[in-house]
């Protein structure tokens, strides 16, 4: 693949905005969803708001689609249809939805009920991260970072895509640039401190990172070189508990009440020890 000059977006500056009633119906549907699997009503809530181009009950309607629900006699289910996954897609990309050029590059890449194309995924990944997609973003920086050979490797472009990323409230993508941060920079404290980022948004691998960098005798995964600290340790274990507890819960103020300790070796960050990492 060979892409332009890099260009840093967010999802948030490019999504369409939300009808404020159909995100009510939107919601709904997700709590049925969640709570109650009552499909028909689920299927029903997001019809009704995508009529009004709620993009968000796009991608969730064709996820349904793409995976199917088992229902009983009193709750029918939802049977795997591609060709309304594809129709839902396909909307969300005329809408300029950065999550809907993601999605249309995946089905591209896997031939998911479309002819089989390396080419037309890469176009879909590269507008997809042109538009801010943050999942689009480490899939780029994966490709220049690991799976080019070694010598055409460009860690410097790969890191470019992975803090665009990592700025951005997607969990999945910022614990990418954690580990990108850990095994291609070897830059441990800066690893950790997107793990944290993770951490706040309810990520249980951000916790789990935290709660074993700090351990006696750290597993080799988790060991990140600091010293081990049994009240971090502690602390972080209480976090991951409250997590299993309920998957639902955020700590926004995590990084402002508990900033990391300085690495024993690389301080705050490997390239500037004495300053605390920046998105």
């Amino acid at each position: 693949m060979a892409y332009p000059t890099f260009t840093c977006a967010y999802e948030k500056d490019n999504n369409p905005p939300l009808d404020t009633e159909a995100d009510q119906w939107f919601k709904r549907a997700r709590y049925l969803e969640e709570e109650l699997g009552h499909w028909p009503e689920v299927v029903a809530l997001y019809e009704k708001a995508i009529a009004k181009d709620h993009w968000k009950a796009m991608h969730n309607l064709a996820r349904l689609y793409r995976v199917g629900e088992p229902g009983t006699e009193k709750n029918p289910g939802i049977e795997v249809d591609t060709s309304k996954m594809l129709d839902l897609y396909e909307r969300m990309v005329k809408l300029k939805v950065p999550l809907g050029y993601y999605n249309w590059a995946v089905v591209s890449e896997n031939g998911r009920g479309v002819l089989k194309s390396d080419r037309m995924a890469s176009s879909y990944m590269f507008q997809a991260a042109q538009l801010g997609s943050p999942l689009a973003q480490v899939r780029i920086g994966q490709y220049f970072a690991f799976a080019l050979p070694r010598d055409k490797q460009d860690d410097d472009m790969a890191e470019r895509y992975y803090r665009c990323a990592g700025a951005q409230d997607n969990f999945d993508a910022i614990e990418k640039t954690a580990s990108f941060y850990d095994t291609a920079r070897k830059n441990k404290p800066r690893s950790l401190f997107y793990y944290q980022r993770a951490a706040s948004l309810g990520s249980f691998t951000g916790l789990s990172n935290l709660k074993g960098a700090f351990e006696a005798i750290p597993r080799p995964i988790h060991n990140f070189g600091y010293q081990p600290n049994p009240t971090l340790h502690d602390f972080y274990s209480g976090l991951l508990g409250q997590l299993r507890a309920d998957p639902n819960l955020r700590f926004p103020n995590l990084i402002k009440d508990h900033p990391l300790p300085p690495h024993p070796i690389q301080g705050f960050d490997a390239e500037h020890p004495d300053r605390r990492p920046e998105l």
